[in-house]
């Protein structure tokens, strides 16, 4: 018979298995690793995102208010208008 060769005490089948095997779970982490640091990434920019249109959106919550209050004393004016003219031609 022919000598059997080995690697570490496993022969040589096995050795090659155990080291597919290791490669693939280091290749696994590693892929999980970059993975989480793209996700990483991605939610400090929705983070940023967030904050920027949050900001944007009191400003112009802020117009819509001013106009909104500025439009109720005009109407408010104009309905004082009308009950003076309807007083004045009742009499």
């Amino acid at each position: 018979m022919g000598t059997k060769y080995t690697i570490f005490g496993l022969p040589l089948p096995q050795a090659i298995s155990l080291f597919t095997f290791l490669v693939a779970i280091i290749s696994i982490w590693v892929h999980m690793e970059i993975r989480l640091a793209e996700i990483n990434v991605e939610l400090s920019n929705l983070k940023q995102d967030l904050v920027f249109h949050k900001a944007d959106n009191r400003k112009d919550l802020e117009t819509i208010r001013s106009d909104l209050k500025s439009d109720t004393k005009e109407i408010l004016r104009k309905i004082d208008e009308i009950e003076i003219y309807l007083r004045n031609n009742s009499k």
